[in-house]
């Protein structure tokens, strides 16, 4: 007699047999993968190609969390300049400040302190100092006008150059913060005095040429995303049953929401200010800030790539509790050991600084409480369901 014919294997979770999977040999394999992956390719070339004849745009996408940065590091800096502006002594209009700054040359400021300026009056009507001059017989009078009018002319000719700073920048900082000063850039070091450049630069030959190429590929990757991501699917998904391949329709949308917070709150929030914040650790009169192209690339890279994955934790999560390896007990029972590893590795994959590690440690926390609360869910839907079938039975 004939052997009997086995019945297909049981799912253990479901009540329905499971679907026979079309076999395919080892070849089989690798012509399906060769397939997907030239499709894959020749998508990313064609990405590219379109992007390459618009270079501007590319590199101002790329480049505007740097943009965010340099405004609020040129805002801050106006602040600090108006602030030494009027703390300083002498008139309160600039371009009268301005004047008696040129007016107390060391010349000037010798003839009045020897007693014998011949026009006294100059010294209110260009110099601002409205106190009389006193005649040199009252002694008392002489010395104290001395100290006086010596601290005021010294700290007004000091100011001579910030006087010009605050003039300079007076009529263009709207200008400026606008982003309508591009063409004259180098202005806003040279003459403005800000040290922070407006513009990065380019220290080798290709440098900038790589650095957008390596963008052209990044966002080639983005924009052929749909496409990559079937092609990607259609190959798993052909070894996969239908209860597997659900539970990948279900978490892929989430997975997908999250990659894109995660890399969203680096461009937009993480990379500006932990940026700013290492250009403001500078003391800019010893060290000036000179960023290369490929640096800040590397940096914008690496951080919203590191919080696109760290978003992913309520998945990684909610996926060791479905296979077993973590339960939601031991989870809390040792909150304060992740809590402690997500410090670790926020200062593993930031800058050395309190502020970018506490932009990515808060995250990191906030997502770790959202795990746990998938997986206390996942934990009382599996609960009801046991019940319901035990009530069955």
């Amino acid at each position: 007699m004939p052997e009997a014919v086995q019945d297909p294997p049981q799912d253990v979770n479901s009540d329905s047999p499971k679907e026979n999977l079309t076999k395919m040999s080892f070849g089989d394999h690798l012509d399906e993968l060769r397939r997907r992956l030239v499709w894959c390719m020749a998508t990313l070339f064609v990405c590219v190609g379109v992007m390459l004849p618009f270079k501007s745009d590319v590199t101002k996408i790329y480049l505007h969390p740097y943009a965010i940065m340099w405004a609020q590091a040129y805002d801050d800096w106006l602040v600090k300049l108006d602030k030494e502006f009027e703390d300083g002594m002498g008139p309160t209009d600039p371009k009268a400040r301005e004047a008696a700054a040129e007016f107390f040359t060391k010349t000037t400021r010798e003839a009045i302190l020897a007693g014998g300026y011949a026009n006294p009056g100059e010294i209110r009507t260009l110099g601002g100092y409205d106190k009389p001059y006193p005649p040199t017989t009252d002694q008392v009078a002489w010395d104290a006008f001395v100290l006086d009018f010596t601290a005021y002319s010294k700290n007004v000719r000091q100011q001579r150059d910030r006087i010009k700073q605050v003039m300079w920048h007076e009529g263009r900082k709207e200008e400026i913060i606008a982003g309508e000063f591009n063409g004259k850039a180098d202005l806003i070091y040279s003459q403005g005095g800000f040290p922070l450049h407006k513009n990065l630069k380019s220290v080798r030959p290709l440098e900038d040429f790589w650095t957008f190429m390596a963008a052209c590929l990044l966002f080639a990757c983005i924009a052929a995303s749909p496409v990559l991501l079937w092609h990607i699917w259609a190959f798993i998904s052909a070894g996969l049953y239908k209860t597997e391949k659900g539970v990948v329709h279900r978490a892929l949308p989430f997975a997908l929401g999250l990659l894109v917070t995660g890399v969203a709150f680096g461009y937009f929030v993480m990379v500006p200010y932990a940026f700013y914040f290492l250009a403001k650790m500078m003391d800019w009169t010893l060290v000036g800030p000179l960023f290369t192209v490929s640096d800040y690339f590397k940096f914008l890279l690496t951080l919203t790539v590191a919080l696109g994955m760290v978003f992913q934790l309520p998945i990684l999560m909610v996926a060791l509790q479905k296979v077993g390896i973590l339960k939601l007990a031991t989870v809390r029972k040792h909150w304060r050991w992740a809590v402690l590893s997500f410090f670790v590795i926020s200062a593993m994959l930031t800058p050395p600084d309190p502020v970018t590690q506490a932009l990515m440690v808060t995250p990191m926390l906030t997502l770790f409480g959202l795990g746990l609360f998938l997986m206390w869910s996942s934990e009382r839907k599996q609960k009801r369901a046991e019940a319901a079938a035990s009530s069955k039975t």
